[in-house]
C-alpha cells in the first residue's frame, strides 16, 4: 500500500496520456531535453520533457542526461518530492469532501467493474482507491505496470529526484500541493466520474492509447505530444487551459528567478514544453535561446 501511495503524487499530472495513435514525424527542432542560454545567463540551464513512468530499458541515455544534471545546481520538479509534510498534505487534498467516494456516484454494476478491472491490472480492489478524486484514481489504471509492460516501472521524478540527492542538490517543486490539487477540482466531479466510467466500460482503448502515447514519446517530439494531449483533453471534456496552458504561464516567473540565480534541471510533463503557449515557445518569448539536444 505504501508503495501505491508513493507513486501517486508523481501520477497526478500525466496529461499527455490516453492519446489517440497516430504516425507523426519527429520535427527537426522538437525534443524532451533542451538547453537553456542566453538573456545574460552565466551558465546554461535544462529543460527536460517526463512521462513519469518508464520502463528501465526505454530510458534516455541516463548516463548523457546525468552529465547535463551534473551541470547545474538544483533540480526543479513540477512537486517537491522531497519534502514530506508538502507530500502529506497532497494526500489529504486528493481525497473526495466529506468522506465521500467514488462508489456513491456508480451504479452497482459501474463499480464491480472498475473493482475487477483494478484487481486485474493492479492486483488490489478499487476500495482502495474509491475515497480518492475520480482524476486520480483513474489514472493509476492506465500508468499500471501490467499496461506499460514491465515490471516494476522506473518514475522519472524519483530518479531525478534521487540523483539530485546523491549530487547534494536541492530539488525544488513549481506548484504547491494546493495549487496541483486546484488543477483538478477545477475539473467538475461529474464529468471526472463520468471519465472514470469510460475507462471501466473500455479499457482497451484507453490502454491501446497510452501504449501509442508512450511510443510516441520515445520519438522525443515535444510539438506532436502538446498537439495530441490537447486533442483528446478536449474529446474527454478537459480544459486545455487550465491543465496546460495556464499552469505553464504561472510557472515561467519562476523558472526565470530560479535559472537567474543558478542553473537548474528543470522537468515537466512533456505535454507542457511544445505548443503556441508551451514552456519552450513562453521562455523563447522571453529573450532566451532553447536549443535541442537528442537524447
Amino acid at each position: 500500500m505504501k508503495k501505491i501511495f508513493s507513486l501517486l503524487f508523481t501520477l497526478l499530472f500525466l496529461t499527455v496520456s490516453n492519446i489517440q495513435s497516430q504516425t507523426i514525424k519527429t520535427a527537426a527542432n522538437s525534443g524532451l531535453l533542451y538547453e537553456i542560454s542566453g538573456k545574460n545567463l552565466k551558465k546554461p540551464s535544462y529543460l527536460f520533457g517526463t512521462i513519469h513512468l518508464i520502463c528501465a530499458k526505454d530510458m534516455f541515455a541516463t548516463e548523457k542526461m546525468k552529465g547535463y544534471i551534473d551541470q547545474t545546481k538544483q533540480i526543479m520538479l513540477e512537486f517537491d518530492l522531497d519534502d514530506k509534510a508538502v507530500i502529506q498534505k497532497a494526500l489529504g487534498l486528493s481525497m473526495l469532501k466529506d468522506g465521500k467516494s467514488v462508489k456513491e456516484y456508480l451504479t452497482a454494476q459501474e463499480y464491480a467493474r472498475l473493482d475487477s478491472l483494478y484487481k486485474n491490472y493492479l492486483g488490489m480492489s478499487f476500495d482502495v482507491l474509491q475515497r480518492f478524486k475520480p482524476m486520480i484514481s483513474g489514472t493509476f489504471l492506465l500508468t499500471s505496470p501490467k499496461v506499460l509492460g514491465c515490471q516494476p516501472p522506473t518514475v522519472y521524478d524519483n530518479y531525478l529526484a534521487q540523483t539530485a540527492a546523491v549530487n547534494k542538490m536541492p530539488v525544488i517543486g513549481l506548484e504547491t500541493a494546493e495549487e496541483q490539487i486546484a488543477v483538478i477540482d477545477s475539473e467538475p466531479l461529474d464529468q471526472q466520474i463520468k471519465a472514470l466510467n469510460a475507462i471501466g466500460s473500455n479499457p482497451q482503448k484507453g490502454i491501446a492509447e497510452f501504449q501509442a502515447l508512450y511510443k510516441l514519446y520515445l520519438t522525443q517530439d515535444s510539438d506532436a505530444l502538446y498537439a495530441l494531449a490537447a486533442a483528446q483533453l478536449k474529446a474527454e471534456g478537459y480544459s486545455q487551459s487550465k491543465m496546460l496552458d495556464n499552469r505553464n504561464q504561472k510557472w515561467i516567473p519562476a523558472i526565470e528567478k530560479n535559472i537567474a540565480e543558478k542553473p537548474t534541471f528543470i522537468a515537466v510533463g512533456a505535454a507542457h514544453l511544445g505548443g503556441k503557449n508551451g514552456v519552450i515557445r513562453l521562455l523563447r518569448a522571453r529573450g532566451y535561446k532553447l536549443t535541442p539536444i537528442k537524447l
